[in-house]
């Protein structure tokens, strides 16, 4: 049986940087773009009301 806090860098999920590396930096910037402009968008939209 494995205890859990022998777990290494070899084992535990060691790809899941890599992972994250393309998730942040090529997708993750499109739907805070996004967010950011329908907020934007949104605060002219009330000045104009």
């Amino acid at each position: 049986m494995v205890d859990l806090t022998q777990l290494t860098g070899d084992y535990a999920a060691s790809w899941l940087p890599w992972i994250m590396i393309p998730l942040i930096f090529y997708i993750l910037p499109f739907p805070v773009v996004a967010i950011v402009f329908l907020w934007i968008e949104q605060e002219t939209t009330e000045e104009e009301v």
